[in-house]
């Protein structure tokens, strides 16, 4: 009879899984941009791994790059000769951290890197390894944390949105790409607690 039951559990808990990740993955596309929009010279991916508790992935910028040193962001760069902003998003997160299965859920509304006067272009994806290869000459540190828990970090002080991961303060374009997809989820579903109901 135990024989029998263990198969049926480990079914269920698969079932589950992809359950919590099929909406995840379908409430995220419901929110985000189809393409996307405005004249940028950057891209970022918001990487987000797949699992029970989907997991945010950010990077500390290493302190001796020329710009954005030392900041808590999202893995990406420049535009390159004929490079779509999701084609930018992407290479930049092989090259930093080694990301190589994203599938692409969308995209938010351009942010200014203001001290640079750089407009990046947000492309929201799921990943489903948490095993990184950081670049160690563009990045010091991989900061993985509850998305959720990051979400519900969200402060409002005096220079505007910021939210915390890893006990890192996110703050700059970063905390204007976290609070757009907070906003956008908390008008469609009413707050993010309810957004993670499965």
């Amino acid at each position: 009879m135990l024989l029998n039951r263990k198969p049926r559990q480990t079914l269920n808990v698969i079932y589950f899984l992809c359950h919590i990740f099929y909406v995840l993955r379908k409430k995220l596309k419901e929110i985000l941009d189809k393409k996307p929009t405005g004249n940028v010279v950057a891209a970022v991916l918001v990487p987000i791994i797949e699992s029970s508790d989907p997991k945010l992935v950010m990077i500390i910028r290493s302190k001796n790059l020329k710009r954005s040193a030392g900041h808590i962001a999202f893995p990406g760069g420049m535009i390159e000769d004929n490079e779509e902003p999701v084609d930018t998003a992407l290479r930049e997160a092989r090259e930093e951290l080694g990301i190589c299965d994203a599938t692409v859920l969308g995209y938010l509304k351009p942010k200014e890197v203001r001290e640079y006067r750089i407009k990046l272009c947000p492309v929201v994806g799921i990943i489903k390894n948490d095993k990184f290869k950081p670049d160690n000459i563009e990045v010091s540190r991989v900061l993985v944390d509850s998305f959720k828990n990051v979400l519900k970090s969200r402060r409002v002080v005096d220079w505007g949105p910021c939210f915390e991961c890893c006990g890192e303060i996110v703050w700059g374009a970063s905390s204007r790409v976290l609070d757009e997809l907070y906003l956008r989820i908390v008008k469609r579903y009413g707050s993010i607690d309810s957004f993670f109901e499965a």
